[in-house]
């Protein structure tokens, strides 16, 4: 399906398109679905449903299969409305790959300053991964717009992020890793900007039996307890 579509792309589709450059514009509802499958298929409608059902933005992880594609794809069958980055991204060519599938940012699971580079020559929002307090400083200083707290669920959850407001107070942290949609209001009151959602949102059996449903009610759910929170 996402092949069909990804057509319309490479017939300019999207070739007005505008660029995002910032962390409003990327992430507009505070709440970004992450896509980890093997099934780029499913992958795909789950995507868009979650997309459809209130997820204003969607990460593809490099591990799935023709990850740019099904950029490209859902780009194009989206006009654009909705921002998708590039995650798991472990060497800076990637980047120039992510600009040319349409993407919006770019995602790193560890601190990788060439990468952050990359994204400054390409124009790129970048987000990079840290979990220490250095680890955060130094993200910040290698050009991270967004740091990504990863994995936060085995660290604390949201206490861990209560207790690096302290002495970091004014970063502008994504969490990721075994957040679960009950956990979104207290991570945003904490001034989170992004919160991040795998499993919660795209349960394997989900994806596995191309469950669409569950993924809409899932969306349904982040949407509303992120908007709650925003209120």
């Amino acid at each position: 399906m996402y092949q069909c579509r990804e057509r319309q792309f490479a017939n300019g589709v999207t070739s007005n398109i505008p660029r995002v450059r910032s962390i409003a514009e990327a992430f507009p509802t505070g709440v970004c679905g992450v896509l980890r499958t093997q099934d780029s298929d499913a992958g795909f409608q789950a995507s868009l449903a979650a997309l459809e059902s209130g997820i204003g933005t969607i990460e593809i992880t490099k591990t799935v299969p023709s990850c740019f594609e099904l950029i490209k794809g859902l780009v194009a069958s989206t006009g654009g409305k909705y921002p998708v980055g590039v995650g798991t991204v472990w060497d800076p060519g990637a980047v120039t790959e992510a600009r040319q599938a349409g993407a919006s940012f770019v995602v790193t699971p560890v601190l990788l300053p060439e990468v952050a580079e990359a994204c400054r020559k390409e124009d790129m929002l970048c987000v990079l991964g840290a979990l220490t307090p250095t680890e955060i400083y130094q993200a910040r200083l290698s050009g991270a717009a967004l740091v990504k707290v990863f994995p936060i669920a085995p660290v604390g959850g949201p206490s861990y992020i209560e207790a690096l407001n302290g002495p970091l107070a004014g970063v502008p942290f994504w969490v990721s890793g075994g957040v679960r949609i009950e956990e979104i209001g207290a991570y945003l009151q904490l001034g989170v900007k992004v919160v991040g959602l795998t499993g919660s949102l795209f349960p394997a059996e989900a994806l596995a039996t191309k469950n669409m449903d569950v993924v809409r009610q899932n969306a349904a759910r982040a949407a509303q307890a992120a908007a709650t929170a925003g209120a």
